[in-house]
């Protein structure tokens, strides 16, 4: 049976593979904190559970969107146990799915449990941070833009309204900026004082979460279907601006604060992305 640690790492598995770009297996196995020996382990693990673990060109990896599916309900289970039971009882491959049905019910909840718990606690501790006026030190940050991992000390400011996302003054690069709870590690409330409050604000994102800039720009980008699986996954605020057309692709025209998240997404999956700048 699963540890709360190994459910954890299934599940960030599975947000880094889902979330874009693809990564490579030495970023996977740095951002579970695991040898790359056991990284293939756990891919080889999502496999068997039925998820599409693919590489691109790069020999990165990152998991097909159309894979991602809810787990079975109580009410579905208990139907495919019935159905297994009436047509196909004396098949071994029957019994192996019926073992089956409870351990993923099990896992699934648990890890939810787990996932809510560590963002829970997360906003807990911000929520005091700012009440105290404290900085803060977020350990281990996965950053999509730089693609690194880094701890960050920051002020915090507030959260957006879905409580995903921290807007909080960075003190080393002395700029606002938003951070997604899902991708910290943990974070310690530290006894510095906040000292650049005359700076604070909490400013309004774009659909990629860059901040408010003083120049805006209208971008359209034609994408794939699995490209517009891939970017409505990893920036769920583009879903309301994606309109299929009529050749089957999807196209996305919004305004943005920076031109770095369309063209890291042209990057990343070079023949099924087109950009242009309005």
């Amino acid at each position: 049976m699963f540890n709360q640690h190994r459910i954890l790492r299934v599940f960030k598995l599975i947000t880094l593979l889902k979330t874009f770009p693809a990564k490579s297996i030495k970023r996977l196995a740095q951002s579970l904190e695991i040898s790359e020996r056991s990284c293939y382990r756990y891919l080889d693990l999502l496999a068997k559970m039925g998820f599409e673990v693919d590489k691109d060109p790069h020999h990165k990896f990152y998991l097909r969107s159309e894979s991602i599916s809810e787990p079975f309900t109580k009410e579905e289970s208990q139907l495919i146990h019935e159905a297994l039971s009436v047509a196909a009882k004396n098949n071994p491959l029957a019994v192996s799915i019926q073992a089956k049905l409870p351990y993923l019910e099990e896992s699934q909840t648990r890890a939810n449990q787990v996932i809510a718990g560590h963002i829970g606690k997360l906003v807990y501790q911000i929520q005091e941070a700012i009440t105290n006026q404290k900085q803060v030190r977020i350990f281990k940050y996965q950053s999509a833009s730089s693609e690194s991992i880094s701890d960050r000390i920051i002020e915090p400011i507030g959260f957006t309204d879905n409580y995903q996302t921290l807007c909080g003054f960075e003190v080393e690069s002395h700029q606002n900026k938003y951070f997604k709870l899902e991708r910290m590690g943990s974070l310690e409330i530290l006894e510095e004082n906040c000292r650049f409050k005359v700076a604070h604000q909490l400013l309004k994102p774009d659909v990629f979460g860059f901040n408010e800039t003083a120049e805006r720009f209208h971008i359209q980008l034609k994408l794939s279907m699995r490209a517009m699986l891939f970017l409505k996954d990893d920036y769920p605020a583009t879903a309301p601006f994606l309109n299929e057309q009529i050749d089957g692709t999807w196209l996305l025209s919004v305004e943005v604060n920076s031109k770095e998240p369309a063209e890291r997404i042209l990057r990343g999956m070079p023949g099924e992305v087109e950009i242009n700048y309005l």
